[in-house]
């Protein structure tokens, strides 16, 4: 009886120790899925981040673009205006002259 006694505390003691292993196995698992979704939280922040860079970018370009555009256009507007009044004094000087 006492041998079938302890047979059976060292059965109870390998389940407990068992149930032991598995519950810290089961919470490893648990922080590795913690770790693993903090992770893959930090790589969508920094994909947004990219891509709010990339933005910004691309509307600096844009604007710095449209400005160039409009100041090519102002410059070619100005020629033009130049070239007018050189005939314009020239049309003056003409009459001046007459």
């Amino acid at each position: 009886m006492n041998t079938e006694r302890q047979r059976q505390q060292a059965e109870d003691t390998r389940e407990r120790a068992e149930d032991g292993r598995q519950n810290t196995e089961k919470e490893r698992n648990v922080d590795e899925n913690r770790r693993q979704m903090a992770e893959k939280q930090r790589e969508v922040g920094e994909q947004l981040r990219t891509i709010e860079r990339t933005g910004e970018r691309l509307v600096v370009e844009y604007s710095t673009r449209s400005v160039l555009t409009r100041i090519e256009g102002s410059e070619e507007q100005i020629s033009q205006l130049s070239s007018r009044l050189e005939s314009v004094e020239a049309l003056l000087k003409t009459m001046q002259e007459q």
